[in-house]
Parts: structure tokens; sequence; C-alpha cells
């Protein structure tokens, strides 16, 4: 009878040790960053949550986050995590905590930081850096507000007509 009882529990152990990987959560880490592209005195601080390899994952685990400014302002916000969170705000420096509760295949992570949105946006030479249609919104603000045909234009075969 005793020996029964052994075998039943190491086959109930190798069973163990055989699933567990099955059953394991993967570590994820909180980055968090600024858009460099800021117009209107505005910017996006960007939240994302990567996996090892630093791919952003795709969870509808449960984040938190607070940003607080300078004068002790903050906004405080519980969601569904989905894909990369941006919320724009006005050029300062801000505090971000950000807490992500985890889901069946990825742990809980935590993280502060201090941000900084700077006002850096040179819509002159936002078309030099080749930035050709890759944000409408910026594309859109630039038109209507700088667009200017001879700053386009070649200075060694310029014309004056601005085409």
């Amino acid at each position: 009878m005793d020996k029964k009882i052994i075998i039943i529990f190491a086959i109930l152990a190798v069973f163990i040790l055989l699933a567990s990987p099955v059953f394991a959560k993967e570590k994820v880490k909180i980055k968090v960053s600024t858009d460099d592209c800021v117009f209107d005195n505005k910017g996006y601080i960007t939240i994302k949550i990567v996996d090892k390899r630093g791919h952003e994952i795709n969870s509808n685990g449960m984040v938190n986050f607070t940003i607080t400014d300078k004068h002790g302002n903050y906004k405080w916000v519980y969601k569904q995590y989905g894909h990369g969170i941006r919320v724009k705000y006005d050029v300062g420096k801000y505090n971000v905590k950000v807490k992500f509760f985890g889901d069946s295949h990825y742990k809980k992570a935590k993280k502060t930081k201090n941000v900084n949105v700077k006002n850096d946006f040179d819509p002159y030479t936002y078309y030099d850096d080749h930035n050709w249609g890759l944000n409408q919104e910026i594309d859109d603000y630039i038109e209507y507000n700088y667009w200017d045909e001879e700053i386009y234009d070649d200075p060694y075969t310029y014309d004056g007509e601005g085409y």
C-alpha cells in the first residue's frame, strides 16, 4: 500500500513539474516617455508595457496611472490597458506613477518616473527630417499655420514665385 502511494505522488509530481511552465506568467516592464513633436505648447506623455524582448504587449489587464504636475494637480485613471496610452499635456514637468495589475499571461509591474514635456518642435525642419505624413494632426497644423512654399524650394533654383 505504501509503495502505491509513493508511486502516485511521484507521478503527480512529474505532471506538476511538466505543467508548471504552462502556468508561468511573463515579466513585463513599463516605459514612460514623451513624444518629440509638440505644438501649441502641448505634448504627449506615453505609457507602454513591454515584454522582456521590448515588444508592446496586448493585454486587457487593468492599469492605474497618476500624473502630477509641479503644483500638485493630478489626473488619476484606472482602466484596461489594451495598447499604449497617450495623454496630452501642457509643456512642463510631471511625475508619472503607473501600476499594471497583470492578467493571466503577465505579472504585475509598477514604475514612477519624472518626465519633462518640452517645446522642441520646429515646423520648419519637420519635413526636412523626413517626417512626411507620419502624423496627420501635426501635418495639418503645419499646413494651416506655417506652410510657405519658399522654404521647401531649392535655394539654388528658387525663382521667387514660390513654386
